[in-house]
């Protein structure tokens, strides 16, 4: 039996460009010989920093004013090994054992593990399935640290094609979420990983940061969820503010130039391209995902229904135990991540997240429907 993994964060295989690498990477080793001899604050195509290669950068710069139609600049932004190093260094810029950080009760494992790693105290807000971080809770939660003393160091959010439910939160709430943490001078963090993503683009939000007129939130995103999770290259901009003291806590010299050009070389020509690619080989998993939902486990669970990124959240409905499901899934060989790992206090949720972008379409229907047999089998006992 073909085990079928509803894990990760991974995107579909067939749209990882093979041959445009490899030809990129000819035409870098050939014309750029000598970036083989330097460590990345070494050289000029680094600007001497451990800012990353600067073409990159002016990438990530241009990709940000098509989307926004405001221009980041290139000295404020930073190359890293993955968003994940990105969310990395501003913890540990920020962050002290028993600092105060906010998140969304729902959010990216990863990041949560991290933070608990450095000692923070997480406060979760409550999350509204299609729209995001709830507003109101948020500004009561900060009202009621305020009165005993306490100040977040930051707030962390996912507003675009949230990790685990895709919720996109409203314009409207971003501009509230603005203002509130300028009221209580509290520094945004916006992971903006899932945000080329989007399967309706029309009436997409601009970015926290766009809205932020100061420029003081910090922004994070990926190359690595356009193109293929195995080059681990990601970015982040940061006001001047915030930027040297984040770059100090850096100590690993700098991400690869090699990858970097590589990656560069593709991606000025065949950005956008490759960014339809993606979301047309997405969108279809997420429709077929959701017509075997339908079909499947429409007795058993309620799901969210994403206009954007990799993931459908299921909110059972029948009195099931997680933990038998997921033995019991284990055992038809299907995968799927848990509920509880999203929760900012591992809380135990009779509900569990769908990651659906790497999984071939002939077999999301199939992965559903031995689901919906462990939870029959389960209701059965």
């Amino acid at each position: 039996m073909r085990e079928i993994h509803f894990t990760g964060g991974k995107t579909p295989p067939e749209t990882f460009p093979y041959n445009e690498l490899i030809n990129a990477a000819e035409r870098v080793i050939k014309e750029l010989k000598d970036v083989f001899a330097y460590y990345p604050t070494q050289h000029k195509y680094a600007d001497y920093s451990l800012k990353g290669y600067r073409p990159l950068r002016e990438i990530a710069s241009k990709r940000y004013w098509n989307r926004e139609g405001v221009e980041l600049p290139v000295d404020n932004i930073v190359i890293t090994a993955g968003s994940m190093q990105a969310i990395e260094l501003v913890g540990r810029t920020f962050i002290k054992p028993g600092d105060t950080v906010i998140t969304e009760e729902l959010t990216y494992y990863g990041t949560l593990e991290f933070f608990r790693y450095l000692g923070a105290r997480i406060i979760g807000v409550k999350i509204d399935e299609k729209e995001g971080i709830i507003v109101d809770d948020l500004e009561e939660k900060l009202r009621i640290l305020d009165s005993v003393g306490v100040k977040p160091k930051f707030i962390y959010v996912l507003p675009n094609n949230h990790n685990p439910t895709g919720a996109r939160m409203p314009e409207s709430n971003r501009i509230r979420l603005i203002d509130i943490t300028k009221e209580y001078n509290i520094p945004i963090i916006e992971d903006d990983c899932y945000g080329d993503l989007d399967f309706i683009r029309d009436t997409k939000p601009k970015s926290i940061l766009t809205l932020d007129k100061n420029r003081e939130t910090i922004f994070i995103a990926t190359f690595s969820k356009i193109i293929a999770p195995a080059l681990r290259l990601g970015y982040f901009y940061a006001h001047e503010k915030y930027l040297n003291s984040i770059l100090s806590h850096r100590w690993d010299i700098g991400t690869s130039l090699l990858a970097s050009a590589i990656v560069a070389e593709y991606l000025k020509d065949n950005l956008w391209r490759q960014i339809e690619r993606q979301i047309e080989a997405i969108k279809l998993r997420r429709d077929i995902l959701l017509e075997s939902l339908e079909e499947y486990m429409s007795k058993y669970a309620t799901w969210t229904k994403p206009d954007g990124g990799l993931f459908i959240w299921v909110k059972l409905n029948v009195d099931v135990d997680m933990n038998r499901l997921e033995k019991k899934a284990s055992e038809y060989g299907v995968y799927f991540d848990s509920g509880w790992k999203f929760h900012y206090r591992m809380k135990k949720l009779k509900a569990f997240r769908l990651s659906y972008a790497h999984v071939p379409p002939d077999e999301i229907r199939e992965g559903v429907k031995r689901i919906s047999n462990a939870v029959k089998d389960i209701l059965k006992t």
